[in-house]
């Protein structure tokens, strides 16, 4: 593959071409390009291009089992971005592959296996897609994607997968019960994506798609009985997070109705949350089309408000949201039921949760306001602080710390000191002091900020208080149209969580950008009552109008320079030093970054290319050099001839 530049060699192909050839042609005579071509055929390939030419061998060959097939599949869509990240290049070659194996592959998982690559090419989080919490981010039918990329895909991609589900009969799909789980999957996220994006059809449309949708998945269902346990141990769980339906080979083999049995549970708890959304939605979307009064030929309309059904939805939004917030403290007590005496749960509860809201949310007239404010009531009740790791645990992660940023040694003291008392001392939940980290830009600070969070296993939010206003930490006032809460309160409902590690970064350049509008305070008069204690426990956040109780976040806060913040905030802050990495520590950050970008990419850190590191370090004259040289490096050895394939 040496000098290959696969943007510049792929040759033209055409969709009715492929049709027509993989009617008569086996799956690899029916390729066309010359980077599949060599990765189907080539031999002494190494590295990622090895093992993306493996799975698309397995994948083409008809004589292995299809099961097989599929996975291997899947396995070479992962890998193929390692080997050509050109984005048009990588989506043609993935659609060729499709195409090929489509006459022998035609089913649920091969259509899931290109909607996920379709996906990608959107920059959708396909993962997230297809857990099991990803309708709680979509009460009162907002989408967390732009509501035209996620129209659009739905319209095209999405429908045109489940298109020959409609027309054909459903044994000629359900192969085995890898294939049912997938259409369970493909059929949910259908009714999901309808119900959360705006289209152009009616109202009346919207719902029998979903009806006919939500028929179809309880026909999957009535056949999983007879369908075969193709995988040993049972079928893939439902969704990649959901623990109950992760057999074992042995239970399968011991109860071979078992698997099939976890499967049912699963898909029917799916759809019957589906079904509950899906009245919610449709109070909604009557509520959007007013009622027309019968007049006389000679006058006008006039139109009815129908306020009881927007009542019924935002009741169905705010119960969501509070079942929600209900599983995660039920999950938090179990947890605390594994490691502590049941007499101590009472105590340990109290001290390990916090309700962030105490007080009714006053309401607005405002159809969509309503809902958005309904979201909010999972805040309203008890919901989980971050457990300490156990003491061995975090020292052991504090040694990770220090081989990682081994520049950084005061600041990782400053912060883990304070945990490891507290682990010594009995206590069980995580807290800090406000930090600042001081140093000159490129010193690892915020990625330091984020490996803390990790470490205490709790959401991480940045914000850039340097360039914007208070309103990031108080919310948007009431009327405005771009009027919400703060991204703090919406992280905490989004997570179901009282607590997280906020980084404002770059601290010293907001002193004067208060004035930018008439509508705010400056940042560093918003943040001297938000990191104090008796304030932050009743912050009014200016779109909800009710006291928060903020006092359990954790803040780190970042500054190149400490002479423009004021001394009222720098009283609140323990401020340590970050000093410059030495050359010496660069190779051991080149090995960080390599594992951030694989982190970015969705890849293994083992799939990522072999860089020289002596070199990077010699030619970067700065740690942020550094980072670029290394991303540039990496380009550069999977797309010439200097790649280890």
């Amino acid at each position: 593959m040496a000098g290959l530049r696969p943007a510049e060699t792929v040759m033209p192909f055409s969709f009715d071409d492929a049709a027509r050839q993989t009617s008569d042609l086996s799956a690899l005579e029916a390729l066309t390009s010359p980077v599949l071509l060599m990765l189907a055929t080539a031999t002494g390939l190494t590295g990622a291009a090895a093992d993306a030419g493996q799975s698309l061998r397995l994948a083409l060959d008809e004589q292995v089992p299809r099961i097989d097939r599929l996975d291997a599949l899947g396995q070479f869509t992962d890998r193929l971005p390692v080997v050509t990240p050109e984005f048009q290049t990588l989506d043609r070659l993935t659609q060729e592959v499709f195409w090929a194996v489509r006459p022998s592959l035609q089913g649920p998982r091969l259509e899931e296996l290109r909607l996920k690559c379709s996906a990608r090419s959107l920059c959708i989080d396909w993962s997230r897609l297809i857990s099991r919490d990803w309708d709680t981010n979509h009460l009162g039918g907002q989408a967390f994607l732009s509501g035209r990329a996620l129209a659009e895909w739905m319209g095209s991609d999405l429908a045109s997968a489940l298109r020959p589900f409609w027309r054909e009969p459903l044994r000629q799909h359900l192969h085995d019960t890898e294939e049912a789980a997938a259409m369970i999957r493909l059929l949910r996220l259908f009714v999901l994506l309808t119900l959360s994006t705006p289209g152009g059809g009616t109202p009346q449309t919207t719902l029998n798609d979903c009806a006919r949708a939500l028929g179809l998945w309880k026909a999957v269902e009535q056949h999983l009985p007879e369908i075969l346990c193709s995988r040993l141990g049972g079928p893939a769980p439902l969704y990649e997070t959901d623990d109950a339906v992760v057999l074992t080979a042995t239970a399968a083999e011991e109860d071979p109705l078992s698997a099939r049995e976890a499967l049912s549970q699963a898909s029917l708890a799916a759809r019957q949350h589906a079904m509950h959304l899906m009245t919610g939605h449709a109070d909604i979307l009557r509520a959007v089309q007013p009622s027309v009064e019968p007049r006389p030929a000679s006058a006008s309309t006039t139109l009815k408000p129908t306020s009881l059904s927007i009542d019924a939805a935002v009741n169905t939004a705010a119960s969501t949201a509070t079942t929600a917030s209900a599983k995660a403290l039920a999950a938090h007590e179990a947890v605390l039921a594994r490691y502590f005496p049941t007499q101590r749960l009472d105590v340990l509860l109290a001290h390990t949760t916090c309700q962030v809201i105490t007080e009714p949310i006053p309401t607005m007239s405002h159809r969509e306001d309503r809902l958005m404010l309904a979201s909010y009531e999972g805040l309203r009740s008890p919901l989980p602080l971050a457990l300490l790791p156990d003491g061995i645990e975090l020292e052991n992660q504090i040694l990770q710390l220090h081989s990682e940023f081994p520049w950084a040694t005061r600041a990782i003291e400053t912060v883990t000191g304070e945990l490891l008392a507290r682990r010594r001392l009995g206590a069980v939940s995580v807290a800090w002091a406000p930090v600042l980290l001081v140093g000159p830009p490129g010193t690892g600070k915020t990625r330091l900020a984020r490996r803390l969070a990790e470490v205490v296993a709790l959401p991480f939010l940045p914000l850039d208080v340097g360039s914007t206003d208070s309103r990031l930490l108080t919310g948007t006032s009431r009327g405005w149209s771009s009027g919400e809460p703060s991204p703090i309160l919406r992280l905490l409902r989004d997570r179901h969580m009282a607590q997280a590690v906020v980084l404002l970064d770059e601290l010293d350049k907001c002193h004067a950008l208060g004035h930018m509008s008439s509508n705010a305070v400056p940042v560093q008069a918003a943040l001297l009552g938000l990191l104090e204690p008796e304030s932050s426990r009743r912050w009014i956040d200016s779109y909800l109008q009710v006291p928060c109780d903020l006092s359990r976040m954790l803040y780190i806060a970042t500054a190149n320079r400490l002479g423009t913040i004021e001394a009222a905030l720098m009283s609140r802050l323990q401020p340590v030093l970050v000093p410059p990495p030495q050359r010496g520590h660069y190779p051991g950050i080149v090995h960080q970054v390599v594992r951030d970008i694989a982190r970015d990419w969705g890849l293994p850190p083992e799939a990522m290319p072999t860089l020289e590191v002596s070199e990077i370090t010699r030619a970067a004259g700065s740690v942020r050099e550094l980072v670029r040289l290394v991303r540039q490096e990496i380009v550069r050895e999977v797309t010439t001839g200097g790649a280890p394939h």
